[in-house]
């Protein structure tokens, strides 16, 4: 069992890495009977976290990438609840904490990070997604 631990985890990594590699677009164009092939490096997979747009670094990305988690705009928040809306491709997700969530990025703690009014802000969270439910362990605002 000890020997399926590290191997595991070199497998789940190469996995991710592998869905981050360079991928290419392939774009055919045809004119005057002629057919003209365009292959532009897009850098990431289409489909990879980091190619998002957002301001998580390759560190934050990784661990999105490796776990349960999400990043999107904060809606529905409620500092007194500790709870918060969360809409990611158009899904919306109920988001929770408990004491021992971590907070990153421009909020450090959770008096931080409730102490303000966070609608709209762009958060990157980690956790146990349920359904609809996330109880965060980690949340990052960008």
């Amino acid at each position: 069992m000890a020997v399926m631990k590290p191997t595991l985890l070199a497998l789940l990594t190469a996995a991710l890495l592998a869905s981050c590699a360079p991928k290419t677009e392939t774009t055919e164009t045809s004119t005057d009977g002629t057919t003209t092939t365009t292959t532009t490096d897009t850098g990431v997979a289409a489909d990879s976290t980091m190619n998002n747009g957002d301001s998580a670094n390759t560190s934050e990305e990784m661990d999105m990438a490796a776990g349960d988690g999400l990043e999107g705009m904060v809606m529905n928040f409620d500092g007194t609840a500790k709870t918060f809306g969360l809409n990611e491709d158009d899904k919306n997700y109920e988001v929770s904490v408990t004491d021992t969530t971590t907070y990153e990025g421009n909020a450090t703690t959770a008096d931080d990070f409730f102490g303000t009014d966070r609608n709209n802000a762009n958060v990157a969270v980690e956790g146990e997604i349920e359904g609809t439910k996330l109880v965060a362990s980690k949340i990052t605002l960008n």
